[in-house]
């Protein structure tokens, strides 16, 4: 960024300020906790500068601010300073990192959520690691839309599209506050919650099934299949849990074709 020589000259007075303890030592025998607006960041921060002093170990980490209602990213580092060898303090860096974090925000976004739904996609589930002990008993469910491809032929993409919007919709609703929905592929879901019960897992099919007739207010003929799998030890691998899930969904899937009529 290019600064003209009266902004250059604002910047360096201010620094300069900061350096000799604020306008009028106006921060001089203060802490963050004392000078930050924002009360948690300022206890966050006090915090930090204690355990550098405790430690000797630096600190790097990054902040949201609001300013002047819009969103600022702050970089901050902090490395303890040595007199004699021993801590004297702490000195601190903030570079304005908010162009850097919006960009990585949008990549985030256009590698780990559908465009569609507005779901995770299936990189996250590559990311997020749920095959870990703490997460169980975890609970994986398939969903499938039911005849997509006869929404599609019969009544057009848009429609499709709809069907699958509104079928996502339904999933967020009856998830757990602690599960995900990942939009699998093409028509497909899986909900994942960890932590779950049995007694839980049971609602959670149950409620699916109960609100999959709401997207019957797109097409009568059109339905969800769902099938579940509740893993409880690591023993069972992640993949053989999915793939009963998904064959307990084609199941499902098989039954409810039984009991309606497909666009035809």
């Amino acid at each position: 960024m290019n600064y003209s020589n009266s902004q250059r000259a604002g910047v360096i007075l201010y620094l300069t300020a900061l350096l000799f303890g604020g306008y009028e030592k106006s921060i001089l025998g203060k802490t963050d906790m004392d000078i930050q607006y924002d009360e948690k960041l300022g206890k966050l921060y006090y915090d930090q500068d204690k355990d550098i002093m405790r430690t000797g170990n630096p600190c790097h980490c990054y902040s949201e601010f609001d300013q002047d209602g819009k969103t600022v990213y702050k970089e901050i580092a902090k490395n303890p300073v040595y007199v004699d060898g021993k801590i004297y303090g702490v000195c601190g860096v903030v570079n304005d990192v908010t162009e850097l974090m919006s960009l990585k925000k949008k990549f985030e976004s256009l590698t780990f959520y559908d465009n569609l739904t507005g779901l995770y996609n299936r990189n996250y589930f590559l990311k997020f690691d749920f095959n870990k002990s703490v997460c169980l008993p975890c609970t994986y469910m398939m969903c499938d839309c039911n005849d997509l491809k006869g929404v599609n032929d019969h009544l057009g993409h848009n429609t499709g599209d709809l069907y699958i919007r509104e079928t996502a919709n339904i999933l967020k609703e009856v998830l757990p506050k602690d599960g995900i929905c990942i939009r699998w592929g093409g028509d497909e879901f899986l909900l994942i919650t960890p932590s779950c019960s049995e007694e839980t897992h049971e609602t959670l099919l149950k409620s699916i099934k109960d609100y999959r007739e709401k997207v019957s207010d797109i097409e009568p003929d059109t339905g969800l299949a769902v099938g579940g799998a509740l893993r409880t030890r690591l023993e069972i691998s992640e993949k053989d849990i999915i793939k009963t899930a998904d064959a307990r969904m084609y199941s499902d899937k098989a039954l409810y074709k039984k009991q309606h009529r497909k666009i035809s």
